[in-house]
């Protein structure tokens, strides 16, 4: 049985952070309520196989951990929106691309969406998701609508501006 000590309460509010409680769940397959019961201290221990499916995402938040080294999952980066429930059912591309979006300054912004109106004709359907904007659901519209031989080039033409974008805002960030 592992004690569960005030620095692994710190690191379950820190990776609670990052990570939902329902995420957490989902990933290490232990019930919400005991994840609950974990980081409010509200149990005293943690059985071991239990701890063994939890420390890979407290690790990055433990101070001074005299643990083992065990494989590290990457942390979840990205708006919390887009661990909302609704948005279980995009495909990777649809995903990707707000994703892209989502970086890119306000010019590029209106690049893509000048880009996507030549290559889309006739009226469009905006997606209704409550948690995306009203230019994420427009975008996801638009892509939709682009011939199914032509989203994946366009696809890679936003990654490619999403991508310079954050190289340049690691220059200007270093």
């Amino acid at each position: 049985m592992k004690k569960i000590t005030d620095d692994i309460v710190k690191a379950f509010d820190n990776c609670l952070n990052a990570l939902s409680l329902h995420e957490m769940s989902r990933r290490t397959g232990i019930g919400i309520y005991t994840l609950r019961k974990f980081a409010t201290r509200q149990s005293n221990s943690i059985r071991e196989e239990t701890w063994d499916k939890i420390y890979p995402y407290l690790k990055p938040y433990l101070i001074g951990t005299d643990e083992p080294d065990k494989p590290e999952l990457p942390r979840r980066v990205g708006p919390t929106a887009r661990r909302h429930a609704e948005l279980v059912d995009l495909l990777s591309d649809q995903k990707i691309l707000l994703d892209t979006f989502d970086v890119l300054d306000d010019g590029d912004r209106k690049d893509v969406f000048a880009k996507l109106q030549k290559i889309v004709t006739g009226d469009v359907r905006a997606y209704e998701l409550k948690s995306l904007t009203e230019d994420e659901n427009r975008l996801l519209g638009l892509f939709d609508a682009v011939p199914a031989d032509q989203q994946e080039a366009f696809l890679l033409n936003v990654v490619e501006l999403a991508t310079l974008e954050v190289r340049k805002q690691r220059n200007d960030f270093f």
